[in-house]
């Protein structure tokens, strides 16, 4: 018998017999480094508004930036309110959200809520004049390709005119926040038609 023959019965039984495996997961790594690149991009982000007693403000934010943590996701920002009266510098803090829609196979970012409450003081007196919502008027968005594959169905030419179509399917999506990066993830199953 030739040596290299069970090896090609056995390759035989295998492309002629339905298969279902399950392969490692598939995953995207967006780094943090690849956000605050983007963020630092854009540039500040400017805005007015009028609060209690007709205080007429205007506002800067610069050197945005997103922060990933093991389970959470944080945007932070430099703010600068100024009145006719006073001109503040600190920092704002945030919740950034993170979604995939596999359907889509979209991550996508957002600023929700970034709260900076402005005070004035009159007469030594701190008065609020109003809470600005960075996540309200810091629009970008941030929307990246899913690991899920193109095809969910593959054509191999097995050679002599035969054709295997495989099914790919995808389950078990995860999204994890790390130290420095955001990892989403999805498993592959294969199997023959």
């Amino acid at each position: 018998m030739h040596k290299s023959l069970p090896v090609i019965i056995l390759f035989a039984i295998f492309a002629l017999s339905p298969v279902t495996t399950k392969a490692q997961s598939v995953s995207v790594v967006i780094s943090e480094q690849t956000i605050n690149g983007f963020l630092a991009a854009i540039g500040p982000v400017t805005g007015e508004g009028k609060g209690k007693r007709n205080i007429k403000y205007n506002w800067t934010v610069t050197r945005p930036a997103v922060n990933f943590e093991p389970g959470t996701a944080q945007f932070t920002a430099n703010i600068k309110v100024k009145t006719k009266i006073i001109t503040l510098t600190d920092k704002v803090k945030g919740r950034l959200a993170v979604d995939y829609d596999f359907e889509a196979n979209r991550i996508r970012m957002q600023v929700v809520e970034a709260k900076f409450p402005i005070y004035v003081t009159i007469l030594k007196q701190k008065i609020k004049i109003a809470t600005l919502d960075i996540g309200k008027y810091y629009k970008p968005k941030f929307e990246f390709n899913g690991p899920e594959p193109v095809q969910q169905e593959v054509e191999v030419d097995l050679g002599g005119g035969d054709i295997r179509k495989v099914s790919v399917t995808a389950s078990g999506r995860e999204i994890a926040m790390q130290k420095d990066n955001l990892r989403v993830s999805v498993d592959l199953a294969y199997s023959s038609l």
